[in-house]
């Protein structure tokens, strides 16, 4: 498989403390995983190689104020996933995603660089719902759109899907993806993703580009 470089793009999504660094509210749940799968480091030199060749688009999560005032108490925004989330506790305080905390930063070692495209307004596990992403990739004719980030079969995989029904040839790079758990990356991994895309490793996916 060749990738066009001019019309391919990574899409990396949330690499932020909240999931990524010891004391963040969900790191608890991924550390296992990141440590395992190297994955930083993967992603470190994914980003580093593809600089300069395809564009490197950027989705972190939105930041809440403290006390989450734009959700609704009890409202819908508040429930499931997101509701969890507010309660988690973190080094910094409780909730996830607070603005004015280290939760929402972007990690060190993957801070975007000069070139690198940034995507604000993310509130949904897909990618594309409350964001300008869509329109970015449209605006840099990108056809093939190569997902990285966390987590797998939430945020990823959402993504992804979403991508697939907007018509863009799917990628995902597994080895810079990383969930809670085995069960759930290889699921995601080898049921879901192989419909709607091509699953590659950090390597094959540069070695692919021309």
């Amino acid at each position: 498989m060749k990738l066009p470089a001019d019309n391919t793009a990574i899409v990396l999504i949330e690499p932020q403390n909240d999931f990524l660094s010891p004391g963040g509210t969900m790191y608890q749940y991924i550390a296992e995983q990141l440590a395992k799968r190297d994955v930083i480091n993967n992603l470190k030199s994914l980003l580093d190689g593809a600089r300069g060749k395809v564009k490197i688009i950027y989705v972190p999560f939105q930041a809440f104020k403290h006390g989450f005032p734009e959700l609704k108490p009890g409202g819908p925004g508040t429930a499931g996933l997101r509701g969890i989330e507010m309660e988690m506790k973190a080094d910094w305080g409780t909730g996830a995603w607070l603005e004015g905390t280290p939760g929402p930063e972007i990690i060190e070692p993957l801070k975007p660089k000069a070139g690198d495209i940034l995507v604000r307004g993310k509130l949904t596990l897909d990618a594309f719902h409350s964001t300008a992403l869509n329109y970015l990739l449209r605006a840099n004719e990108i056809e093939y759109v190569a997902f990285t980030g966390f987590h797998t079969n939430w945020c990823v995989e959402s993504s992804a899907r979403s991508a697939y029904d907007l018509g863009y040839r799917v990628i995902v790079i597994n080895d810079c993806t990383a969930t809670d758990t085995d069960r759930e990356q290889l699921y995601a991994e080898e049921v879901i993703f192989p419909r709607i895309g091509t699953v590659m490793s950090s390597k094959e996916f540069l070695g692919a580009i021309s």
